[in-house]
């Protein structure tokens, strides 16, 4: 699959379909992962008989903030022939048989591939790349029992259309969740905005190497024409300018602000977010202009109200499946006022697991 920037995404190839609707070692994500092991391990009961004792921890670092549950989630599974137990948070090393830590968007990421259905070669490519982007602590071993092993991954395969991927923010692969979030939407309004021509666009410059190594900017547009919907990553095409709502400015100041979950947020946290919009938005006197700014270059007005409506749950749900990493994490010349993370952003204790500062997205050496 060819993303905007020529780079190819093995990735998006091999995931599920669609963008799931739980997150990773969630407490949701773990009442239906119980369901399905249950299942699998019921119907498998003869072929498990002779497993011995067996305890599997995953543990992902850095999971979305919104979530305000610390620095890390964590899963586990104990299995004892033919009965499984399975739960909540993270287990001590030597409670584990298997136990493996990294970062939680990227485990994500691996827990949307797929095996059935998809190219064993597109599966293998993908977990090659995903698996250079995080750093490691992997003790133990799977034990060599083919009826648990079909049963971990039967596990897999259904957890993958629920699991919720996590791209860097802006990025041809991030963009693909707008894309099915706003065409679904589409489909669900078509009778509303089946005359309405309008393009919205959003570009960021300036964008870090190790998300767009080509140096290509960061956004996405979109075009409706008589209600046919098309979602497009990077800035907007010439042949389909002027846009009518054009958002363009620098990419580093608005990761914080672009992946809140308005939702969620708490009233401290709202002020936080007001505090920093105020400081890295402000004018710029040397450059003679504000970072971001959004104008209508095509003069035709607003966009009509039909369409915004498919366009009101997007803000939050592509920040729930954005990564956590900044810019300010793998370059030291950004300034002040856009490097320092926000606690409405990123837990306090936040500790990058991912390797950016040696790969860039694609698992290239930087």
């Amino acid at each position: 699959m060819v993303m905007a920037n020529g780079a190819t995404s093995e990735v998006l190839a091999a995931m599920a379909d669609a963008i799931g609707d739980l997150t990773f070692a969630s407490t949701e994500w773990v009442d239906a992962a119980r369901e399905v092991l249950e299942a699998e391990v019921g119907q498998r009961a003869e072929g498990l008989a002779d497993l011995a004792p067996f305890t599997i921890c995953e543990v992902g670092h850095n999971p979305p903030a919104y979530l305000h549950c610390g620095t890390s989630l964590a899963w586990h599974a104990r299995f004892e022939g033919a009965t499984v137990t399975i739960g909540t948070g993270e287990l001590d090393a030597d409670e584990c048989n298997f136990r493996m830590e990294g970062d939680h968007s990227v485990i994500s990421n691996l827990a949307r591939l797929q095996y059935n259905g998809r190219d064993p070669r597109t599966v293998a490519a993908a977990q090659a790349r995903l698996t250079k982007l995080s750093r490691w602590n992997i003790q133990g071993s799977l034990p060599d029992h083919p009826v648990l092993g079909a049963v971990l991954r039967a596990l897999h395969d259904a957890m993958a259309p629920r699991t919720m991927p996590r791209f860097t923010f802006m990025t041809p692969e991030w963009v693909s969740s707008a894309r099915h979030i706003l065409t679904t939407r589409a489909e669900k309004y078509a009778e509303k905005i089946r005359d309405i021509d309008f393009t919205f666009s959003e570009e960021f410059t300036d964008a870090p190497a190790y998300a767009f190594p080509d140096g290509s900017h960061g956004g996405f547009w979109v075009r409706c024409v008589k209600g046919q919907v098309t979602i497009g990553a990077g800035p907007l095409p010439t042949e389909f300018e002027p846009a009518d709502l054009l958002t363009k400015g620098m990419y580093t100041p608005v990761v914080p602000v672009g992946r809140t979950v308005n939702a969620a947020m708490t009233d401290e946290e709202k002020a936080e977010q007001a505090d920093y919009s105020a400081a890295a938005f402000r004018f710029d006197k040397e450059a003679g202009r504000r970072p971001v700014d959004q104008t209508q270059p095509s003069g035709r007005g607003d966009m009509p109200p039909d369409l915004g409506r498919i366009f009101v749950p997007l803000h939050d749900e592509l920040s729930k499946r954005t990564s956590s990493e900044l810019p300010a994490d793998f370059d030291d010349s950004i300034r002040e006022a856009w490097s320092k993370p926000q606690a409405f952003d990123r837990h306090p204790s936040y500790e990058s697991w991912v390797r950016y500062d040696v790969v860039d997205i694609y698992g290239n050496d930087r």
